[in-house]
């Protein structure tokens, strides 16, 4: 049995159609004439330099420096 869009959006309230809460900014936005997301709030950078850090760690410890 297949649903509808305002069934499915009842079930799925987090749909990413979903637009931000009032007064919420979200953390990335696409960048404006290329490919991908960049970080427009202080969360966004947070979660940009812990991933980078992560990958930095792995590559270390694959190598064998740490």
């Amino acid at each position: 049995m297949a649903m509808n869009e305002e069934q499915y959006r009842a079930t799925h309230p987090g749909s990413p159609d979903d637009k931000p809460k009032a007064g919420k900014k979200p953390w990335f936005a696409p960048n404006g004439g290329g490919v991908g997301y960049h970080p427009q709030t202080w969360q966004g950078v947070l979660v940009l330099v812990a991933a980078v850090a992560a990958l930095v760690c792995i590559v270390l410890l694959i190598k064998g420096v740490i």
